[in-house]
């Protein structure tokens, strides 16, 4: 298929039936099998996200604007909700955690959609977690003499597809693992996640409107689309609505309107979020395709001369 160039043009691929999300029930049941931990079910914090709230989405921003700006231009939705998920964890370790790190750059799309081990449209998040875990991710960089990722490009990782991520491109993505990738069945299991600061993606069968409804939120759709997004943020706290709302960050640019219910105190409204009731949410869990990112091992602090400077840079 031909780029899509604008937000219209891909709800309407997707409506018409876009495999960006396949649901790959051995590629899932072998990268758990594979794990030490399967599922993301902690005892000593069991329980500790419900009736809270956590905004995770602040810290990328804050580390780096440019984050949530990519409108994706072809089936890669996978390779964007895991980049989006990986990125936030990576900015809550730095931020939060003070892991000593660098945040460095944005991560790229590319590598990822590039191992989904065919030349057509769409990948399994089992997939793309695999490779994460034990190949790798990279940056919005410019690799000098590999590749050039320094602005978003799908053609790049659609034709790697058939073939496979080039070697010498997957030798710079390990030096940046994922350490865990969990998958989480419950709203329960994933408020106790992104309370502790681990955000996810999940592919699913659902759609949701453009507008809000009667409650200020985006509402489900009938129908759906065959998509992956990242989950950012959720409020169970009842302060300002009175049922727990979830918001997910979509990758088509500013597809859809502002909810009229958008409180002050989640700060900026990233354009194209959907926030969403807790019903309506539910299918992101229910999909069995919903993956918590932890322990990132990003890129570390840059090694200058001592001139006085103290603390982690921003590399733009």
């Amino acid at each position: 298929m031909s780029d899509l160039d604008t937000p219209q043009e891909c709800l309407k691929a997707y409506e018409d039936g876009l495999p960006g999300w396949q649901l790959n029930m051995r590629e899932n049941t072998e990268f758990l099998a594979t794990q030490k931990y399967q599922y993301f079910s902690e005892p000593n914090i069991r329980g500790a996200g419900i009736g809270k709230r956590a905004l995770l989405w602040q810290y990328a921003k804050k580390l780096d604007d440019k984050c949530f700006t990519e409108a994706q231009t072809t089936g890669d939705c996978v390779s964007h909700g895991s980049r989006n998920a990986r990125d936030i964890t990576r900015a809550v370790e730095i931020l939060v955690k003070k892991e000593p790190e660098d945040w460095f750059k944005m991560g790229a799309t590319e590598p990822t959609y590039g191992a989904r081990g065919h030349g057509g449209q769409g990948m399994s998040p089992g997939r793309a977690s695999r490779f994460e875990r034990d190949v790798g991710f990279l940056a919005r960089h410019k690799y000098e003499g590999v590749v050039d990722l320094s602005k978003y490009k799908a053609s790049i990782g659609h034709n790697w597809g058939p073939r496979g991520v080039p070697e010498n491109v997957q030798e710079l993505c390990r030096e940046n693992k994922v350490g865990v990738i969990t998958q989480v069945r419950t709203q329960e299991e994933l408020m106790d996640a992104m309370f502790n600061g681990y955000a996810a993606h999940s592919g699913q069968y659902a759609s949701w409107s453009t507008g809000s409804n009667s409650k200020g939120v985006h509402g489900r759709t009938p129908g759906g689309w065959n998509h992956d997004m990242c989950i950012c943020g959720y409020d169970d706290s009842k302060e300002i609505f009175p049922f727990r709302v979830w918001m997910i960050v979509n990758s088509w640019g500013g597809w859809n309107q502002k909810p009229s219910g958008w409180p002050k105190e989640y700060g900026p409204w990233i354009p194209g979020m959907i926030l969403t009731s807790g019903d309506d949410f539910n299918v992101c869990v229910e999909s069995g395709d919903c993956w918590v990112y932890g322990s990132i091992d990003g890129y570390p602090p840059q090694k200058l001369p001592d001139y006085g400077t103290v603390g982690l840079l921003r590399h733009d």
